[in-house]
């Protein structure tokens, strides 16, 4: 099969729009709810950290998807615009939320908009399996930060390489050849998850109990698990402010 993803995501999303269209497919509604949680409060833990507050805020949210980061940032109060490569996102998204923006749009082609103070992307970038293109979407995010504000984008951050057809890691030392040059300072990388939202092997019965793994992981981010390269982290970089 060859990997076209504007198709994919189209019949991705159609066939489940909730978080199992965006996350695990093969697990339940429940074992999502709980990874999305868990990114959303290590997001707001590295906001914080960084001083940074959505309220007022230009946020660009890269892969929309089926909306969980557009009812975070616009329940906080930003400035909200969403682009994703499929349009059952776009439509939906748009019906549900009619005073925010959103486009359908490639952002290895382009950035729709912008300067933006916030750009979230979240599990997006890794789906990107030509590496041309991944360097030009991540080139064209980097020039869509405004001074001050911060790029906010999920990987392993690791040499894990092709993991599926529609899934490929690098290392945080390709993400920093692209971003060092275009401006962008790296200020933290924080594991979004240990356990939950990964492998787990012979192990992979406790997906059954997600809301345990949650406070498993929750307790073991604290005790600062999660910097080995099976786990996602959320990689923080700001544009300074210069004058």
């Amino acid at each position: 099969m060859t990997y076209r993803p504007r198709d994919f995501w189209e019949e991705r999303l159609t066939g489940q729009f909730d978080l199992r269209g965006t996350g695990e497919t093969g697990l339940p509604l429940a074992y999502n709810r709980a990874c999305y949680r868990l990114r959303a409060e290590v997001l707001t833990g590295c906001l914080a950290r960084a001083g940074v507050t959505p309220r007022g805020r230009r946020v660009l949210d890269v892969g929309c998807g089926t909306g969980y980061w557009t009812d975070y940032y616009v329940s906080r109060g930003a400035d909200y615009t969403g682009v994703d490569l499929a349009q059952v996102s776009v439509d939906r998204l748009a019906a549900r939320h009619p005073a925010q923006r959103f486009v359908r749009a490639d952002v290895s082609d382009h950035v729709p908009g912008g300067p933006y103070d916030l750009v979230n992307v979240f599990d997006v970038l890794y789906h990107v399996t030509d590496d041309a293109r991944w360097e030009a979407a991540l080139g064209h995010l980097a020039a869509a930060v405004a001074p001050g504000g911060l790029l906010l984008v999920t990987d392993s951050f690791s040499k894990l390489g092709a993991l599926a057809e529609h899934n490929v890691m690098r290392p945080l030392a390709r993400y920093l050849a692209v971003l060092g040059p275009a401006g962008l300072v790296r200020e933290q990388l924080r594991p979004t998850h240990v356990l939950l939202n990964r492998h787990l092997g012979p192990w992979r019965f406790l997906n059954r109990w997600p809301g345990s793994l949650l406070a498993l992981d929750r307790a073991l981010l604290a005790l600062g698990f999660g910097q080995d390269a099976g786990t996602n982290k959320l990689l923080v970089c700001r544009r300074p402010i210069h004058g």
